[in-house]
């Protein structure tokens, strides 16, 4: 993400508008993102290590575990984006969790929660239920329902 953010104006990107996307285990990297301190230390010799890491939103689709914060989340944190399938069994808890903690922090959150789909459905194209065929819609959405599309 420093690298991404050190090189924003080289690739045309907007500094306010630069994410994150996680499935399962990735999800769990979406999280160090975001919940995480992600300052950069101003005393790096590198200056891409001065910049900061932090995610502007995320997207999470079936995360594990792993990448629910202990605590609340702060009051600052990102927009999220979070997609499971109800018969994930070990992947709705973390889904719920979070959607408790963005409500109790008030922050903006989208919560889609399938009644099936299993694990590991990609961007729904292998899957034969229209509505995780069709979940990429959903997210794009999203994207500009909250200005991240502009």
């Amino acid at each position: 993400m420093r690298l991404i953010r050190s090189r924003a104006a080289e690739w045309n990107l907007d500094l306010k508008r630069i994410g994150v996307v996680g499935f399962s285990a990735g999800g769990e990297v979406a999280a160090l993102l975001v919940y995480s301190p992600t300052a950069g230390d101003p005393n790096a010799a590198d200056a891409i290590d001065r910049m900061n890491c932090r995610a502007d939103f995320q997207i999470v689709i079936y995360p594990g575990p792993l990448g629910v914060p202990t605590g609340p989340i702060p009051a600052d944190a990102p927009p999220a984006f979070f997609l499971v399938a109800n018969d994930d069994t070990s992947h709705v808890g973390p889904v719920l969790a979070q959607l408790e903690k963005y409500r109790e922090a008030k922050r903006p959150v989208e919560v889609h929660l399938y009644a099936s789909g299993g694990h590991g459905f990609n961007l729904g194209s292998r899957s034969k239920l229209a509505s995780i065929h069709s979940w990429p819609q959903r997210m794009a959405d999203w994207l500009a329902d909250s200005g991240f599309l502009q």
